[in-house]
């Protein structure tokens, strides 16, 4: 039987979603298969949550300087700053 990577592993966790894995690994934590990976996947998904609050803060306190932006115009930069920080934190999990 071939052993699955941590990119083959982390894309079935992606499929399933973070609460659908939290909850088969609270019903039975021995038993999980590929245990390190969850996680570590786990931990690297609250590590991007956590970026992604603090970017989204920052642009936050920016906030008034912005107040002459139409309102979708700073939806658009809160989305673009927050695909920044998750690609930058995906690139660097790659090295």
């Amino acid at each position: 039987m071939a052993r699955k990577t941590r990119e083959q592993v982390w894309h079935e966790l992606d499929d399933m979603g973070e609460d659908e894995v939290r909850a088969r690994l609270a019903e039975n934590p021995a038993g999980a298969e590929h245990a390190g990976l969850v996680s570590e996947w786990l931990a690297q998904k609250a590590r991007v949550m956590a970026e992604l609050e603090t970017t989204s803060l920052e642009v936050l306190k920016r906030g008034s300087s912005w107040t002459r932006v139409p309102a979708a115009v700073g939806k658009v930069a809160l989305v673009s700053v927050a695909a920044v920080a998750l690609g930058f934190l995906l690139a660097r999990r790659k090295r």
